[in-house]
């Protein structure tokens, strides 16, 4: 038993490492922006977040290890240098009161969308050359955020998690945009595949990330990022499985990337005018490409392995008939 920071506890992925941890019988001391009742005794709140030096110091007193999950993960912000306030500063001030407070180790989970794309349908492995011009400002303020925690090796033990895309029973937002599809899609309001359809993503169940990020923290070797990946699968796959698993045949078309490009024009509009636009421009960009990734490297290393998405597929459905459709 340990005592175990993380950061992030209360999003998506975090709840569900979380969940692990204290199943495990660790004590978990959580950073979160609300306050919540303790009612479990090895569950310990602390009320801040990671942009508080003093917050992140107060929470990872006395723990051993460090899990960095928590981020600004949305497609938009009004002021772009939030994402880099969150995701790269945030990360600074974790990785400096991990030190202070003698972590023996921090897992920095970032994200597999600032490594590029495939070529000619070779998954893409952890030390592919990076493809700057695609990333979002999320990407970029990931990257930094990572490249600031490498800055801090030689005075602690790092390792990096890549997860890919992330789906699963949980907050259905942008965090969650492929379960947010599916749910709309049995609904009925969702119509549109992406492009010509080709363009394709790997896609990876909430649980198996959770596992996997624990297995990155307890086996990976410093220094080390690992993806964590699931099964890769076009967007005309990913909605044939839809309609075959819930027996739901909506009618679906596909938009051409050059007019999903025009809808951004309009969501711009709207952003000035103070609203959250649903799309960007930059995130449009990278629906042509294949997302593919390797996850040899945490398979043979850590012993990760992640089930079929036709498995998690069929119980997110479930789970969706169950709670929200």
């Amino acid at each position: 038993m340990a005592n175990i920071f993380v950061s992030g506890g209360t999003g998506f992925i975090g709840s569900y490492l979380v969940k692990r941890l204290v199943a495990q019988h660790h004590v978990v001391h959580v950073l979160s922006r609300q306050a919540h009742a303790a009612d479990m005794p090895q569950l310990r709140w602390f009320k801040g977040d990671i942009t508080s030096c003093e917050a992140v110091k107060r929470a990872m007193e006395g723990c051993e290890f460090a899990y960095h999950l928590a981020g600004y993960a949305r497609a938009w912000h009004r002021d772009r240098q939030y994402y880099f306030q969150v995701n790269a500063e945030g990360t600074r001030n974790i990785m400096q009161a991990a030190i202070e407070a003698h972590v023996k180790r921090v897992c920095l989970v970032s994200t597999a969308g600032i490594l590029p794309p495939a070529e000619n349908g070779l998954p893409v492995q952890e030390t592919m050359p990076l493809r700057p011009e695609l990333h979002t400002t999320y990407e970029r303020s990931k990257w930094m955020g990572e490249q600031i925690a490498r800055s801090y090796q030689d005075q602690i033990e790092l390792v990096i998690a890549y997860p890919t895309k992330v789906y699963g029973p949980g907050p259905v937002d942008e965090s969650n945009s492929a379960t947010l599809m599916m749910r709309d899609y049995l609904l009925g309001k969702w119509h549109v595949i992406p492009g010509n359809g080709k363009g394709t993503m790997d896609y990876v169940f909430v649980e198996d990330v959770a596992q996997g990020i624990q297995l990155v923290m307890n086996r990976g070797r410093a220094g080390e990022a690992y993806l964590l990946g699931g099964e890769p699968a076009s967007y005309d796959r990913f909605f044939d499985l839809l309609r075959k698993l819930s027996q739901v045949h909506h009618p679906l078309f596909h938009l051409p990337v050059p007019v999903i490009y025009s809808i951004t024009g309009i969501e711009w509009l709207k952003a000035k005018l103070g609203y959250r636009p649903l799309l960007t421009p930059e995130w449009v960009r990278k629906i042509p490409y294949d997302w593919i990734k390797s996850s040899e490297k945490a398979r043979r290393e850590l012993g990760y392995h992640a089930r079929s998405l036709e498995e998690g597929m069929r119980y997110t459905i479930d789970w969706l008939r169950s709670t929200c459709v």
